[in-house]
């Protein structure tokens, strides 16, 4: 059941993902909202940047960190963080 809510979540965050880049760049809308997507598409990538820094400094002598865990948890944060604990 974990898994099964742990993949819905990771869904709907590349939803999101996807969708910030196609209305920024492929299909831009118009209005005030076209400014404000990539603005919060660098606010969440901000905030899972310091998710990604703060497990590297506590969980260094726990778990080895890979390339890959940290792509995941930029994408995705506190989903792969769980998957990872």
């Amino acid at each position: 059941m974990k898994w099964l809510f742990l993949l819905l979540a990771k869904l709907i965050v590349m939803g999101f993902w996807l969708g910030s880049v196609y209305f920024t760049f492929i299909h831009p809308l118009e209005g005030k909202i076209h400014t404000l997507i990539p603005v919060f598409a660098v606010l969440v990538l901000t905030v899972h940047g310091i998710q990604a820094a703060i497990m590297t400094l506590v969980a260094k002598d726990m778990i080895k960190l890979t390339k890959r865990d940290y792509l995941e948890l930029l994408l995705f944060g506190f989903f792969r963080m769980i998957e990872l604990r």
